[in-house]
């Protein structure tokens, strides 16, 4: 008997040892796959840090299941990838495992029935999923969909929240599809240091409390908007510092009502400050009606001519088990209705935004509500209209933020807002900082309706609004120890603070993982393509930050770049970088989206180019191109609509064209501006630059675009002094709002201490309240306004246009070439020059008119001598026309000096010119015109060439004029479009004209 025991036990313990060592075994060929694979040999790179955790065998089943770390959750998973992870696996493994049924398993899970499964099959580690299960559904085409990602495959059945009546349904869009949306952090109240203050670090001339909403409001909202979704924010939307409030209740100042009027319950109520916990939806009241049949308004809210610019519009009201899901509300603006349909079934007791609008201060604007529905005897609600964004009026420590409302966080515009206390003060006021980003998620499931994240027993009835997903946009912090970017990082959230995989849907919170994946993919693809080849792709974490854990919806948080890193702030300050960025996440949202539904998608257009006006018979005939998009096929333009502007009097609603030309009638006298905006069945583009107009019978000049720089500030690197230089701080897309002011810390060794005292990088704060403004694209309007006012015709056109000699400027007598900031700058990514101002089609193009008898030339800006006379490489070699000699020849004039002046005055040296007298120009960054930094100073190039103004603080030159037998030349080192007062710009032109004749 004790012999057969000591025999069993004998056996069990060869085969303990034996599994042991096959175990062994497994890991230690494994190690060999994953060095191999780190190192690149293999189609699958896993994360630098990835490692097996465990291996379960068992001889008897043949079965082998290897436990990865959650490492291998960081990378992106697609089908080949698991192919070839489970190919070269075996490889590794040999013949001895060539039988056995392999299984891979990712992470661990603490779900009480993952840890049952792997008790009953007795593995060592209960598993979050497959390997497989890492593909994004949209991804896989071997692999089984996991339908529980994406359950609801039909569109929301009811109304959109808010639909614009003359904009399209764009069906193979984001019609109907509502968006969280977010920039980041903002200014807050530091409770233990007694003061506001940002929540990181001023670096590289921006902070990230700013940075993101620079890609946001300006970029991303638009193009989810433009597409057809309704967008929501947490922060304020609107840049503008004014703001007028209408209400019913209070002095009710532009507020009237006309009809059977009944009062409500609670609602807004305006008040200058708001101190802590009050509410101020909860402080006035609303008004009801019933709804008919009569298209007839009830109630207006007028701003009383008190709102004059680009204002956004919100309105509020209260939510009903009656009310209708179609009130019709007008904006009306510049002499333009824009009508909306709300469905007051969700978003009751909030700001509930309809968009921005230009507003002249005349009568009759404001916004007006209508007694129509579809649903008589339904019950219309109203309360307040808020026009523009304002200045934050939470009072915290005993004063407000003293700032826009925009540049505050979250926190404060939620309780601005009407959230509730536990959604915008879950710290119960003791922290705001955590407030802020904490406030966020809990936004969502207020709207939504859904239970709190950090309050489930509160009971959260919510707006009643379907948001599809939400999404964060931050740049966080690190630095790169080589010269390469900190790059792109995605954290969602596979489970919610309850630790349930599932959201209240029933939807698997795997889908948080696929939408991380296709938006980050298409980030770092786009990234790669367009900037820089070796754009780094960080992880995929599957983390519980509270942004990512507390919705209710899909969501993600996007780590763009790394602020801190000067690398990824060199792309992080450019427009074009943000527009492009920006159009990935919106394509991203768009695919997931679309698969989520089922549904087709087509992206939206880029903006029409090479756009040109010219004047015919009494008809304006207008050309442009469509922009194909190279990095996404579906993006082709349908139609277009060609909007006009007659005498600043607003936006026409657009006219429909099918083809890129299109004829308006003209009636003299009148000055008219045009754009173009391009259509498909995804959406719409940006608007084209515009391009202005006017007929007086007389002979046109003709106006050339030729500013199309859009730039970040210029660089220096070298190993002990690095960062962005104030010699030239490039040119915003329209406005900039990420600048705090200019970089003083240029030592790369230079150590952060604190915020306050971040080390390199380290910048000043006091252009951080300022709206920066750079190119809008308009400024033929300005120089047109000149000729308008003198009576005399002209046209304009892009410079592109001439380049392609769709315009041929030898049919003109008379031309303005307009170069603003235009200036050679280098593209790093294609290691060549963009926007330079005189490349040699261009003066080829040039040439041939100035050697037309008779030709008369005006050309202004303010690097037109630096690009000519201090080119990159010296005399331009293999040149047709090397720049300074075609300065002197043709332009007559040299390049005497950059950054010739600091302040902005100029006095006359020329009789011919007597504007100049007392003349200035836009310095400063809080003007309505962009500054311009650096002017040049261009000198006479011969005898027959006058100097006609100089810089009061240098005594150089500002620009020059020249006549001879065949032409005439006024060239000026500044913008033309610069120049303060109008007053004056007019009668420059003057003194110009009569010069030439």
């Amino acid at each position: 008997m004790y012999k057969h025991f000591f025999s069993l036990l004998y056996f069990f313990a060869l085969t303990t040892l034996s599994t042991a060592q096959s175990k062994n075994d497994v890991i230690t060929k494994f190690n060999e796959y994953l060095l191999e694979a780190k190192n690149g040999e293999y189609h699958y790179q896993p994360d630098s840090t990835a490692r097996l955790d465990t291996v379960y065998l068992n001889s008897k089943k043949k079965k082998l299941i290897l436990f990865l770390g959650k490492q291998f959750e960081y990378r992106p998973v697609r089908n080949e990838d698991v192919e070839d992870v489970y190919q070269k696996i075996r490889l590794h493994l040999g013949d001895t495992y060539k039988q056995y049924d392999i299984t891979l398993f990712v992470g661990k899970s603490d779900k009480y029935e993952a840890k049952k499964l792997a008790k009953k099959n007795k593995w060592p580690i209960a598993p979050k999923c497959e390997f497989k299960d890492l593909i994004p559904n949209i991804n896989r085409y071997k692999h089984t969909v996991d339908k529980s990602r994406n359950l609801t495959k039909i569109p929301h059945k009811h109304l959109p929240h808010v639909i614009r009546v003359d904009q399209d349904k764009y069906t193979k869009g984001l019609y109907g599809k509502h968006i969280a949306l977010w920039n980041s952090h903002g200014w807050y109240y530091e409770k233990s240091q007694d003061r506001w203050e940002w929540q990181r670090a001023r670096l590289f001339q921006t902070v990230e409390d700013l940075l993101p909403t620079s890609f946001v409001l300006p970029y991303l909202s638009p193009m989810l908007e433009n597409a057809g979704a309704n967008v929501y924010m947490p922060r304020e939307r609107d840049i503008k510092i004014q703001s007028l409030v209408v209400d019913n209740d209070g002095d009710r100042n532009g507020y009237s009502e006309k009809g059977t009027i009944y009062a409500g319950g609670n609602g807004f109520l305006h008040k200058e400050v708001y101190n802590d916990n009050e509410q101020p939806f909860s402080l006035g009241t609303y008004r009801k009606f019933r709804a008919n049949k009569k298209k007839e308004n009830v109630i207006h809210w007028s701003t009383l001519g008190q709102v004059k610019g680009n204002f956004a519009v919100y309105i509020s009201y209260a939510s009903l088990p009656m009310s209708v899901d179609d009130a019709t509300y007008t904006v009306h603006h510049q002499g333009q209705q824009s009508i909306f349909k709300v469905n007051q079934k969700m978003g009751g007791g909030t700001w509930v935004y309809l968009g921005h609008f230009y507003f002249d201060g005349s009568e009759g604007e404001g916004v007006k509500l209508s007694s129509y529905s579809k649903h008589n005897e339904k019950m219309i609600t109203a309360d307040a209209v808020r026009f523009g964004g304002g200045v934050g009026n939470i009072q915290r420590g005993g004063s407000t933020s003293r700032r826009a409302r925009f540049l505050e966080g979250a926190r404060y515009n939620l309780q601005y807002a009407g959230a509730p206390l536990n959604v915008y003060t879950p710290n119960e006021n003791k922290n705001d900082y955590k407030d802020d980003y904490q406030s966020r998620g809990e936004w969502v499931n207020w709207m939504v309706g859904d239970t709190y994240a950090l309050n489930p027993e509160i009971e959260n009835k919510g707006l009643n609004i379907p948001i599809d997903l939400s999404l964060a946009l931050h740049t966080n912090s690190g630095i790169s120890e080589s010269d390469t970017t900190e790059g792109t990082l995605l954290i969602y959230s596979t489970t919610d603070m309850e630790k349930n995989l599932i959201f209240p849907d029933q939807q698997s919170r795997y889908t948080n993982r696929d939408l991380a994946d296709i938006v980050q993919t298409q980030i770092v693809d786009d990234i790669r393509v367009l900037y820089d080849s070796i754009w780094n792709r960080r992880e995929l974490w599957d983390r519980r930050y509270s942004e990512a854990v507390y919705p209710n919806v899909p969501t993600i948080l996007i780590e763009l770049l790394s602020h801190q890193n000067f690398k990824d702030m060199r792309f992080a300050m450019n427009p074009k970088f943000k527009f492009d960025v920006s159009r990935a996440i919106y394509k991203g949202v768009l695919k997931y989206l679309a698969y989520q539904y089922n549904q087709p998608y087509i992206v939206q257009p880029l903006k029409p180019v090479a756009f040109s006006t010219s004047l015919s018979n009494g008809e304006a005939i207008l050309q442009w191109k469509p922009q194909l998009d190279p990095l996404e096929k579906t993006a082709v333009p349908t139609y277009f609509k060609v909007y006009t502007n007659i005498n600043n009097k607003g936006w026409s609603k657009g006219e429909v064209v099918k083809e890129a030309y299109h004829k308006v009638k003209v009636s003299k006298g009148d000055m008219y501006r045009f754009k173009v905006i391009a259509f498909n069945e995804g959406g719409q583009s940006f608007p084209s630059e515009e391009l202005a107009l006017a007929d007086f019978g007389n002979k046109p000049y003709l106006i050339v675009n030729a500013f199309e720089r859009v730039s970040g500030p210029s660089i220096v690197v070298s190993e002990n002094f690095s960062g962005f230089t104030n010699l030239d701080d490039g040119v915003a897309d329209n406005y900039d709002v990420s600048f705090t002011g200019h970089q003083y810390d240029f030592n790369p060794a230079s150590e952060w201490i604190d915020d306050d005292a971040p080390g390199h990088g380290a910048s000043y704060a006091d252009l951080e309240t300022t709206v920066v403004n750079g190119n809008s694209h308009d400024f033929t309007k300005i120089h047109g306004e000149a000729f308008y006012y003198l009576q005399q015709s002209f046209v304009s056109v892009s410079k592109q246009s001439v380049v392609e000699n769709t315009v041929r400027l030898t049919d003109y007598q008379f031309v303005d070439l307009l170069f603003g900031e235009q200036k050679s700058t280098m593209n790093s990514q294609k290691d060549s020059i963009e926007y330079e101002c005189f490349d040699d089609v261009f003066k080829d193009r040039i040439k041939s008119f100035l050697d037309k008898k008779g030709s008369q030339l005006f050309l202004s800006g303010a690097y037109i001598g630096t690009d000519l006379f201090y080119s990159e490489d010296g005399v331009n070699k293999g040149r047709k026309h090397p720049d300074a000699i075609f300065g002197k020849n043709y332009f007559h004039f040299i390049g005497r000096s950059n950054h010739a002046d600091r302040s902005g005055n100029i006095y006359a040296t020329m009789k011919e010119f007597p504007s100049f007298k007392d003349l200035t120009y836009a310095k400063s960054y809080s003007t309505s015109l962009y500054p311009v930094e650096a002017p040049d100073a261009i000198d006479a190039a011969d005898k027959s060439t006058k100097v006609i103004a100089r810089y009061v603080s240098s005594n150089k030159s500002v620009g020059i004029a020249y006549k001879g037998d065949k032409n005439a030349v006024v060239a000026l080192g500044i913008p033309f479009e610069t120049i303060n007062k109008e007053q004056k710009r007019i009668e420059l032109m003057r003194e110009i004209i009569e010069y030439f004749k």
